[in-house]
């Protein structure tokens, strides 16, 4: 009813306006059925009779572009000598009466090796609604069909009904997906493979195409993604279980320049990346095919068991009973709360239980209040001195193994905590430790330690058994970042105006064994210049109550005037920086939250430079500050838009570490 009110009106509301409304239901939509979106695992299952690809390769990578306007149409040409120039093909399916369709770019596309389709006669309304509409269409239909030589048909906006589209003349359809509840219907077919739609008793039938990967346009323009870690991950499942990879992307919304301020676009490069991915990651591995070489493929191994019933996507299975086991969660520093607290959620959900013990420092144990984590607050922290360092780990280690030992969990989980791996090492417990920057000093590894990494820090092999060594796609702050929702209350709480220009500011960690005294430097510089600047506000999170009276004490006039605000109580991270203008920060954990939520984030970091944080800054989404000078010529003080929410909602990077949480439990446990 709703989506049949949103195309009547459509084309009178502004495009603008359109794209909001589809953010909204899209982030509805995530919230209902995030748990089998972008991967439903019983997609993976291969189909009775299943012939295998050809030439034994693992799996199919099928490329398909749907123009949808003029302008698409257009770029049809930049695209195609792209794909070209990385040595794939793919089909563009053209709408065909929307535009004028260019014969010229037709012949031109067929002719370098590419395969021509039809999405439909015109790409508004649902052909299928009902039998009477359907009928019409059928003759336009299939004469464009037999103009263009087609082999394969799309239906705009997906619609689908695999009984009527029997009377159309094609060899495939594709107008399905494994999984998208973003679409006007969606019911997926639930498999990641091609299958046969025998009409009726007869011998004869199509097969059809689901496309397997999120399309461009849900995941860069509704979701704003800002990479492709998503379509990386899928398709990653995807060659572990021999599927094919196809995917719908559309040069409408692909800009091959400049941005500028257009909301439905993103850049071709995220294209490109992932096509050298492909080539790069899987070399040897596929088969790259068009379309009909697909149908043919299916149709010529001649097996009939090839096919799939139209069951819905709300069907789940249960999980199987088991004993509940226990995994141990330490939580040593601020950003772990909030990483924890859905990967708790989501453990829970997969039948574990999780016994969490929290250090009591750096803003943890108000954080865990606020977050409604459960656990006890065991240890402290003991200085910056080495030797007391080394004092409070072995003590705390001592602490934390009665606790331990009382619950008996089967996996030890923490970011980094060393205390936790000492105890674990002594006491015999699997470990896995999370960790995102890899010149971090760690314990000496055993046999039974994991580690769980981005998959953008390429040098944990030197340092344990490759074997043990697991990748998550994107970073560890997009686990927690897709639950998060605005709060204005937060500039009214913190006496902030929302005309200023609000930066917040993470000092540098001092007592880090990391810390070099040139970020001190860069931080005082950040607080001299723009403590100088009128209509501006600084908040400052300080990590501890030394540092903060030391802010105090050396700025007593800023803080006097309020132009710097130091927080007197815990307040939602993620929010302050939403309602922040940009971010400065000597801390990795912030910078990628800010990265995450696409606000503006400066590093005054000077410790050895992470793989994370370079990856970062290659894509634009950081930037270093490394002398004075930086501070005053590299950083952007403009005001910037806070009313659109653009935050991904995805949660794979949360089902991927838990995935590798899980396997990992089962695999100490079965031994």
């Amino acid at each position: 009813m709703l989506q049949d009110i949103y195309y009547r009106l459509k084309p009178i509301v502004p495009r603008w306006l359109q794209i909001e409304a589809r953010r909204k239901y899209a982030d509805w939509q995530l919230t209902k059925n995030g748990t089998h979106w972008p991967i439903d695992f019983e997609a993976g299952k291969k189909p009775a009779g299943w012939p295998g690809w050809p030439d034994g390769k693992r799996f199919a990578v099928v490329l398909t572009h749907d123009v949808e306007r003029e302008e698409g149409q257009r770029r049809c040409h930049d695209l195609m000598m792209l794909e070209k120039s990385l040595g794939f093909r793919s089909s563009f399916n053209f709408v065909a009466e929307d535009y004028p369709a260019d014969r010229e770019l037709r012949r031109r596309l067929v002719e370098e090796g590419f395969e021509i389709g039809l999405h439909g006669v015109r790409h508004g309304g649902n052909i299928f609604k009902s039998e009477e509409v359907f009928r019409k269409e059928v003759p336009r239909i299939n004469r464009y069909l037999k103009d263009w030589n087609c082999a394969g048909f799309r239906a705009p906006r997906m619609y689908h009904d695999l009984e009527k589209t029997h009377q159309l003349d094609i060899e495939y359809d594709s107008s399905t997906f494994d999984t998208d509840p973003f679409e006007p219907q969606p019911d997926g077919v639930r498999t990641i493979f091609p299958f046969f739609v025998q009409n009726g008793s007869a011998d004869t039938g199509y097969v059809e195409l689901p496309y397997t990967l999120p399309q461009d346009f849900t995941l860069f323009v509704l979701m704003g993604h800002r990479d492709i870690g998503l379509w990386k991950e899928k398709l990653r499942w995807i060659a572990e279980h021999g599927g094919m990879a196809l995917f719908i992307t559309h040069p409408d919304y692909m800009s091959f320049g400049k941005l500028g301020g257009n909301v439905e676009q993103y850049p071709v490069g995220y294209y490109r990346e992932f096509l050298n991915h492909i080539k790069t990651t899987y070399e040897g591995q596929y088969w790259q095919a068009l379309p009909r070489d697909v149908a043919r493929h299916v149709k010529e191994a001649g097996k009939k068991e090839i096919r799939k019933g139209r069951e819905g996507i709300r069907q789940r299975k249960a999980l199987p009973a088991r004993k509940r086991q226990k995994i141990w969660i330490d939580l040593d520093n601020s950003p772990h709360v909030p990483l924890f607290k859905p990967i708790i959620d989501e453990l829970g959900q997969r039948g574990y239980d999780c016994m969490v013990t929290a250090r009591d420092c750096f803003q943890v144990a108000g954080l865990t209040a606020l977050h409604d984590v459960k656990c006890t607050t065991i240890g402290k922290h003991y200085g910056k001195h080495t030797l007391l360092k080394l004092f409070g780990l072995v003590y705390r280690g001592m602490q934390l193994a009665p606790a331990a030992m009382k619950d008996r969990p089967v996996l030890a989980l923490s970011h980094g905590s060393r205390s936790q791996h000492l105890a674990s090492l002594l006491m015999g417990i699997p470990t896995i430790i999370m960790n995102d920057y890899e010149h971090v000093k760690l314990l000496p590894f055993s046999s039974d330690t994991w580690i769980l990494t981005p998959e953008y820090i390429q040098s944990w092999s030197d340092k344990i058994d490759p074997s043990h060594v697991s990748k998550y796609p994107g970073l560890k702050e997009d686990v927690y970042v897709p639950n998060f929702h605005p709060d204005p209350s937060l500039l009214k709480e913190l006496g902030l105006s929302a005309d200023h220009l609000i930066i917040t500011v993470r000092p540098p960690a001092t007592e880090a064994h990391y810390h070099n005294p040139e970020a001190d430097r860069l931080f005082e510089e950040v607080m001299e210049y723009f403590g100088a600047m009128e209509n501006t506000a600084m908040v400052i999170l300080p990590r501890n109550e030394h540092q903060a009276d030391a802010i105090r004490a050396k700025w007593p006039n800023l803080i006097e005037t309020r132009r710097a605000v130091i927080l007197d109580h815990v307040v939602d991270g993620l929010n302050l920086i939403w309602f922040s203008d940009l971010v400065i920060s000597g801390g990795g954990t912030m910078n990628r939250e800010a990265a995450a939520l696409g606000v503006p984030v400066y590093s005054i970091f000077k410790g050895a430079k992470g793989g994370v944080d370079k990856y970062l800054a290659e894509q634009g989404r950081l930037v270093f500050l490394d002398t004075a000078a930086d501070v005053h010529t590299k950083v952007d003080k403009v005001r910037r838009d806070k009313s659109h929410n653009s935050v991904p909602r995805s949660k794979v990077v949360l089902n991927r570490i838990v995935d590798e949480i899980v396997r990992i439990a089962e695999t100490c446990n079965s031994h």
